[in-house]
């Protein structure tokens, strides 16, 4: 009787220890499978931080932008930074110093001031001198440990090969630290208090930890999702979708061939006279209201602009675009700009020259690249436009037979083209039906 008076003392005193030496068997473990947790989501945010700043940074040195610049805009945005925190810091991998750092001392210094070792790992067991890891030519997440600070931080080094360049993303550990105590104490309390209660605070402590790294993830994506659409706008403002998507995909080298297209060119008449008469910021807005109504109508007969050369338009049906009338479509663009420059009501015509043939296309330069053509079919489609009547368009032989539209064309008789001789060409209108 006096047995079953005092069982339930006895049971709650054998799941009381039991918890609680079951508790202290498990809290290591337990603590450091959180503590990997927390580490991998941070390394995350600090990977996509550096990766986005990296990205951030080559785009503007394939603009053109000195490296002065950047690294003036550089240090400039992380100015005020919370060095006991995180913050973004920028080394240069030959001579492992500080390019720029939110401690305006510790620039042009070397990182081994900071007394520095780096594990991979995350583990604490596989230390390198920062030093020496910094030189590794592949980007890295892991630990930073300062043995004379007693203090450790979560890096990624994001490697930029081309300017020999490492885009460090630091965040101090304390605050994991702090979150881990946090779970020891409500590990303890749970298990004295509420023996069946155990996994709630732990579980709850757990994800109220991993929403907030889970937000700043979130907002990282953001900021990546809009660094990478202006990245692929001022892309495609420079190449073609499919060429531009070649290059997201790693393309060094872009060259193809195409049979047959029809090249476009487009020329202001007498347009250095008119220049030298008129003012600068007049000029510009003419043949800004000039090219941007071309822009609109190579969309509207599905003709790709390739590049403006001063007063020169160049375009190009059936090339990365397919169509089945490319000689019909370039005609019919080309007697909407000569309309168009004549509905500005500025007394200007232009010329325009089209061939149809083979050419070569691609992506030519490094910081600047541009997208090109190549070829006798672009060399004859120039001189028809620079030797034809403005007002109309010049075609040669070739774009004759491919026409199938109903237009006015009138035989001009074989005319002479610097490098090519005698060749038969047309004067193309609009039909007068």
């Amino acid at each position: 009787m006096a047995l079953r008076k005092r069982l339930p003392l006895y049971t709650f005193l054998a799941v009381f220890f039991s918890i609680i030496a079951v508790g202290g068997l498990l809290m290591p473990i337990l603590l450091n499978g959180i503590e990997k947790y927390y580490l991998a989501i941070q390394a995350e945010v600090n990977t996509r931080q550096a990766v986005a700043m990296a990205k951030f940074i080559e785009a503007r040195v394939q603009d053109g932008e000195s490296r002065k610049m950047i690294l003036k805009d550089f240090e400039a945005s992380i100015v005020g930074t919370d060095v006991n925190r995180g913050f973004v810091c920028l080394v240069d991998q030959k001579t492992a110093k500080f390019l720029c750092h939110p401690d305006p001392q510790l620039i042009g210094k070397p990182i081994a001031i900071r007394h520095a070792f780096y594990d991979t790992t995350f583990t604490r067991h596989h230390l390198v001198p920062w030093s020496q890891a910094i030189k590794d030519p592949h980007s890295t997440s892991g630990l930073l440990l300062f043995n004379h600070l007693k203090s450790e931080e979560v890096v990624h080094s994001q490697v930029i090969p081309s300017l020999g360049w490492v885009v460090n993303s630091h965040e101090n550990t304390a605050r994991i630290r702090a979150e881990l105590r946090k779970i020891r104490w409500v590990i303890l309390y749970g298990s004295i208090v509420f023996a069946f209660l155990l996994a709630f605070p732990i579980s709850l402590a757990v994800r109220t930890v991993s929403r907030r790294y889970e937000r700043q993830i979130e907002a990282s994506n953001i900021l990546i999702a809009e660094e990478q659409e202006k990245s692929d706008n001022l892309l495609l403002s420079i190449l073609p979708a499919s060429i531009a998507q070649k290059m997201k995909d790693g393309a060094t080298t872009i060259v193809d061939h195409f049979d047959p297209v029809a090249v476009l060119f487009c020329d202001i008449v007498n347009f250095t006279p008119y220049a030298a008469k008129t003012t600068p910021e007049k000029l510009v807005r003419l043949l800004n209201a000039i090219f941007t109504r071309f822009d609109s109508l190579a969309e509207k007969h599905g003709i790709e602009k390739i590049k403006t050369v001063g007063d020169a338009y160049m375009a190009v049906a059936d090339l990365t675009l397919p169509v089945e009338d490319p000689a019909d479509r370039a005609v019919k663009m080309g007697l909407d700009m000569i309309e168009a420059v004549q509905n500005l009501g500025l007394n200007v015509q232009v010329r325009v020259g089209i061939h149809l043939g083979p050419v070569v296309a691609g992506v030519i330069g490094v910081t600047k690249f541009s997208y090109d053509l190549w070829g006798d079919t672009v060399n004859v489609a120039a001189r028809l436009e620079s030797s034809g009547v403005p007002g109309q368009i010049h075609i040669s032989d070739s774009v004759k037979q491919a026409l199938k539209g109903d237009y006015s064309v009138e035989y001009r008789g074989e005319t002479q083209l610097k490098g090519k001789g005698a060749l038969k060409t047309w004067l193309v209108t609009r039909s007068e039906a």
